[in-house]
């Protein structure tokens, strides 16, 4: 998912700015976002999460917690 994320830099950097972290290397992190899988994306806007439609019948989702084939 690394590689797929990577890939689409340059056509989101005048939207937004990718992150990456280690969710072991911050703790308090994953307590204030719940983060508890091994890879996910999150998107926050002023500090707090942005509900997203991601097609699937969870509309409480707020992050996308399984790997991307392409971008």
């Amino acid at each position: 998912m690394d590689e797929v994320v990577t890939s689409i830099v340059e056509m989101i950097k005048n939207f937004i700015v990718i992150y990456p972290m280690d969710i072991i290397e911050v703790p308090n992190f994953n307590t204030m976002y719940e983060l508890y899988d091994p890879s996910s994306i999150i998107f926050i806007f002023k500090n707090k999460h942005i509900m997203i439609d991601l097609g699937i019948r969870n509309n409480k989702k707020k992050k996308i917690n399984w790997a991307l084939k392409d971008k």
